[in-house]
């Protein structure tokens, strides 16, 4: 998709996507590959973003490194559409995607958030939704929309967020037997320290196997105004261990399993959401593992077979001590266990011509126990709050997916998924009653997405995609002794329309330039949308609400020349109860950012600027829980950043990167909508790293 136009699309570069630029070693040195250009290889056959007819963003190694993250939401908040809801530190977060995630009080499962395959879920009331380390990934893939679904499971309203974890290929040339790659970044708001070691081996060809530590401690930040903002330090231990062996030396036979482990052990403000109780301290324990054990064959390049099967185990577990000013408790769990298994099949079949068939089907299973036992000071042990209600999960799936191919012009993916589940009480007592009420439900999710290239330079494509999300333990089995819970829940029934178009050109404004462009606008009608609505006596915790509408705008853009990039996006999105006429408070204010900076390829040396705008956003609706963020309006903010890179890729010098980098320059006082606390004021951040 490549075409010369010396004059076409001029005030474009006022928005332009998030990613960093990386070098195309397949061009001349000044050519610049962009990010819209990179490969997507979780949403069906590899192909790049913006042939891709669906929404999604993606951060590589290089854009990891940039942002020098203390949490998952610092990386994430840069993707358009994408935003971190509730707290601001590792322990807090929640998230949300096209105005859909974690209002306080409900579910956070209509986005699906995967590590290396695995799929993590947590909830409790107070904290957030994931808790893992930004140093162990080196690829993140954010899908937008339901029709993610499809391979990944039912629910994915909002749309599904995949991580993936270092590899030891990643530090090793071909033929090194060793690499060690030692890190160090600091922050001066607050006094944040990290150090991290990496050891890649390959003992024999065919074996890899890699290690990786990090330790992270910071102090609670200082917002634009000088306060300092509880519920925001960090203190984290995390370990990797990964393992890959080709079996026959066929890279693409082979057998590979990980491990990472993440703890964090500390006194702590009890609310991680938005400290609203107090200063007073507790102590918890988090602890989060992932166990994956892999198996992938493409016996020796058949079309037919290329089979990708895995089981994994998930623990995210809460340890809560010291909490007498709660009430006489010595101690409470709070966890999430699962065991997982999924495998899935690609076929290719020539069609003749210049026609292509893909077909992907896959099963997938899970087994989901939460669990919150507590011992009184007496040494009694009950199991679980009614807030916190115990109770297991099955869940099973069967999907399938085409992709037919014409030629390099269009691509027509239509897919299905059909799930059940399968959900039994534990032996949670509210008010001297045992949960007995067993619920199953199933739901068909079919869609069907298209993109056509019209020339070399310009693309339309659009899908159609019904996703059905069935009601979780904790929206089922949640009550209290005046409140009682709600067995009777419908699931959630999601009709999302997207359409958009796509802009290529090289060579735009000057030879060896290159120009891209995605704009996306959706309309997702969510029936039956499941939410906390009140809390009168009487009524159910959790209760359908027949009708609600989100839409929105999504763009990102980029160009390059030469060793100049500019890139950013903007968003707009809205949300109503149809039946009311009420905003839905999980709809973050319209933002923008945009990127400029050089990069010299010949010296490694990097730099630019960075400014977020947000909109004031007043749509909202007060109610239960309107004191914790989102329910509140929030004036429009701009902030500026500034970063500067040195990482020679040749010489003496190469596997040295040194990282410096001002963030909200001036100081600004502000919080993100859909945050329950100020943001981080100015900041110098220093990285020093180094592959041997």
């Amino acid at each position: 998709m490549k075409t010369k136009l010396p004059m076409l699309l001029g005030t474009a570069l006022m928005v332009t996507p998030t990613q960093a630029l990386a070098q195309d070693d397949a061009d001349a040195p000044e050519t610049t590959r962009l990010a819209l250009d990179r490969m997507v290889i979780s949403a069906g056959t590899e192909k790049v973003a913006i042939d891709t007819p669906q929404a999604v963003s993606t951060l590589d190694q290089d854009d990891i490194d940039q942002v020098q993250a203390t949490t998952i939401g610092d990386l994430l908040e840069g993707m358009p559409g994408v935003n971190v809801q509730g707290g601001v530190g590792q322990l807090g977060q929640g998230f949300n995607i096209r105005g859909m995630g974690t209002a306080i009080g409900d579910s956070d499962n209509r986005i699906l958030l995967t590590v290396d395959g695995v799929t993590k879920f947590y909830e409790q009331y107070r904290m957030g939704a994931l808790f893992t380390e930004p140093e162990l990934y080196k690829r993140i893939e954010v899908l937008r929309g339901p029709a993610s679904s499809t391979l990944y499971g039912a629910g994915a309203l909002a749309g599904v967020v995949n991580f993936t974890t270092k590899d030891a290929s990643d530090f090793l040339d071909d033929g090194d037997p060793l690499a060690v790659r030692l890190k160090a970044a600091t922050e001066t708001n607050a006094q944040a320290h990290t150090l991290s070691g990496i050891v890649a081996v390959q003992p024999t060809e065919g074996v890899e196997l890699l290690g990786s530590y990090n330790y992270r401690r910071t102090d609670d930040y200082k917002s634009g105004n000088g306060d300092t903002v509880a519920a925001s330090a960090t203190l984290s231990d995390s370990w990797l261990v990964k393992g890959r062996v080709a079996i026959g030396g066929n890279k693409k036979h082979a057998i590979g399993a990980s491990y990472q482990d993440w703890i964090s052990d500390a006194p702590q403000v009890y609310d991680q959401i938005s400290a609203a109780t107090g200063a007073a301290l507790m102590r918890r324990r988090v602890h989060d593992k992932t166990a994956v054990l892999g198996y992938v064959n493409d016996f020796d390049g058949s079309k037919i077979f290329n089979v990708e099967a895995q089981v994994a185990y998930s623990l995210s577990k809460v340890h809560q001590t010291e909490t007498t000013f709660l009430g006489p408790l010595a101690y409470s769990d709070f966890s999430y266990e699962s065991w997982q298994a999924k495998v899935q099949n690609t076929s290719e079949f020539a069609m003749g011509g210049d026609w292509t068939t893909f077909l992907i089907l896959g099963g997938q299973w899970s087994e989901q126990k939460r669990r919150n036992p507590r011992v009184a000071l007496n040494g009694t042990v009950t199991p679980g709050a009614g807030t916190h209600p115990e109770g297991d999960m099955s869940r099973y799936g069967l999907f399938g997916q085409l992709e037919i191919v014409w030629s390099d012009k269009l691509t027509i993916t239509p897919g299905v998924r059909v799930d059940w589940t399968d959900l039994t009480p534990g032996d949670t007592v509210v008010g001297g009653t045992t949960l007995t009420d067993k619920v199953k439900d199933s739901g068909v999710s079919p869609k069907l997405a298209a993109l056509y290239n019209f020339t070399p330079w310009f693309g339309l494509f659009g899908s159609v995609a019904r996703t059905v999300r069935m009601p979780n333990i904790d929206e089922i089995f949640t009550r209290s002794a005046t409140r009682p819970n709600n067995p009777d829940l419908r699931p959630e029934k999601s009709d999302n329309v997207e359409v958009g178009f796509t802009f290529s050109f090289d060579d735009m404004l000057g030879k060896g330039d290159h120009f891209r462009a995605k704009t996306t606008l959706f309309q997702n009608d969510v029936k039956d949308l499941i939410v906390n609505v009140t809390a009168a006596a009487g009524t159910p915790y959790f209760q359908n609400i027949n009708r609600s509408r989100f839409k929105g705008l999504e763009v990102e853009a980029e160009y390059g020349m030469g060793g100049f990039f500019a890139r950013g996006n903007a968003s707009f999105i809205d949300g109503k109860n149809r039946l009311t006429g009420d905003y839905l408070n999980t709809v973050p204010a319209n933002d923008y950012r945009l990127t400029l900076g050089y990069a010299d390829a010949a010296s490694g040396l990097s730099g630019g600027w960075t400014g977020e705008f947000a909109e004031r956003q007043d749509k909202v609706t007060t109610g239960a829980f309107a004191s914790a963020g989102s329910g509140l309006p929030t004036p429009g903010y701009t902030v500026h950043n500034l970063f500067f890179a040195f990482k020679p890729q040749s010489g003496a010098a190469r596997g040295f990167e040194f990282r410096i980098a001002m963030d909200n320059v001036f100081d600004k006082h502000y919080r993100r909508h859909l945050s329950s606390l100020a943001a981080e004021g100015q900041s110098f951040k220093f990285t020093v790293a180094n592959t041997f």
